[in-house]
């Protein structure tokens, strides 16, 4: 009997450790499911040839106020509020919102959308949300579209928000218990590699004339007017059709990152902008996001390579946020991130990517510390007028 009881003991302890597991796998966000805040990492606005459209849902049967940020590259923060009624869904661009207060044209960036109290004095829990972007470009309005990530609240709450912080505002908790879903350890996604060389048009088209581009979003943004920012190391491991792997590339930036992968580290690349992304030296007074990096020419066809020319070249990358306060040379965090992969050829105003096709990319496991978005709020106090 003791013996039994100490089997169907260990048995139950399993199940419940597994379910424990599952759970918390759980706690990420997704670009499937509905949240209470949605994340759309790239933002492009160039006058009437370049934009981005958002189509935003509630599916809940009552009415919920919704926050949003714009942040470009250059780290300007604006902010809108509108509500969405029941059931309704809406769509605006970055040209044109609900609020009026528009993305800066030319700019390239993010939006973050979270359901508020009406006060604007903070999130509230609303699992209903969901969304995703659509890029737009040319005189036919030719269109690519990624799905936003979600973030859903867990357990209640209790954790969501910090307030106040130092500096004023309020932190919303990346947390994954009773906070905001934690972001993935890593990303990780196929993609088809450039081929830059004379003989691409041997290969099967259209792989050969178009460049992956690719966006980062820190899992720890400030988006507050007194915003302190977030530098941060991408971190590449790469590898081929047959399995080797690629070290070595990477790159610094801050806050937010867009650019041709195999132009990283390769100023003198003007043609893809590799001259936009590198920048010999960043320092934490400068504006802009661009930062050291390294080894882009592991992403070219010609270096991973091929099995078979009658198929497109194949690769896998694996990007995750690291700490390295040397390579980069400013103080720097580990981070989870947010992805979107773009496929163009940039042959428009430079430098914007005109995309053929895009997706938002995978993540697996969970960061070891929680990330946060900080935000200003409206303490949701309407004084009188003082007695006379």
């Amino acid at each position: 009997m003791v013996k039994r009881f100490a089997q169907l003991s260990l048995a139950v302890f399993l199940v419940l450790a597994l379910a424990t597991v599952a759970s918390a796998g759980f706690n990420v966000p997704n670009t499937t499911q509905k949240g209470t805040m949605l994340v759309f990492p790239l933002v492009q606005l160039n006058g009437t040839d370049l934009d981005t459209y958002f189509f935003i849902g509630n599916d809940d049967k009552k009415e919920i106020p919704v926050k949003c940020y714009w942040m470009d590259e250059n780290q300007s923060i604006k902010d809108f509020m509108f509500t969405l009624t029941a059931n309704q869904p809406v769509v605006f661009s970055a040209g044109y919102n609900p609020a009026g207060n528009g993305f800066n044209d030319p700019a390239k960036g993010s939006l973050v959308c979270f359901a508020s109290t009406v006060e604007d004095s903070g999130p509230v829990i609303h699992n209903h949300l969901y969304g995703y972007a659509a890029l737009v470009y040319g005189e036919d309005a030719q269109a690519v579209y990624y799905n936003a990530y979600s973030f859903r609240v867990n357990g209640g709450g209790a954790n969501m928000i910090t307030f106040p912080i130092d500096g004023g505002g309020a932190q919303l908790n990346l947390s994954g218990d009773t906070g905001f879903d934690l972001c993935h350890k890593y990303l990780v996604t196929n993609f088809v590699p450039f081929d830059d060389t004379a003989e691409a048009a041997a290969h099967v088209a259209p792989w050969n004339e178009y460049a992956p581009d690719l966006t980062l979003w820190p899992c720890k943004q400030d988006l507050r007017q007194d915003r302190e920012p977030t530098f941060t190391k991408a971190k590449f491991d790469i590898w081929r059709w047959n399995e080797t792997k690629l070290t070595g590339s990477h790159q610094c930036f801050k806050c937010f990152f867009e650019g041709f992968l195999h132009a990283i580290g390769d100023p003198a690349n003007t043609a893809y902008y590799g001259d936009y992304i590198y920048k010999k030296k960043m320092t934490a007074d400068q504006t802009q996001y661009r930062g050291p990096g390294a080894n882009g020419t592991n992403f070219l066809a010609a270096v991973i390579g091929n099995a078979d020319d009658a198929l497109p070249p194949i690769a896998r990358m694996r990007i995750t946020g690291v700490k390295s306060d040397k390579v980069c040379g400013v103080e720097t965090v580990a981070t989870g991130l947010l992805g979107v992969l773009v496929y163009g050829n940039p042959t428009g105003t430079a430098p914007f990517i005109y995309p053929e096709a895009a997706h938002t990319v995978h993540g697996a496991g969970w960061t070891a510390t929680p990330g946060w978005v900080k935000i200003d709020v409206d303490d949701g106090t309407v004084p009188e007028a003082p007695a006379q």
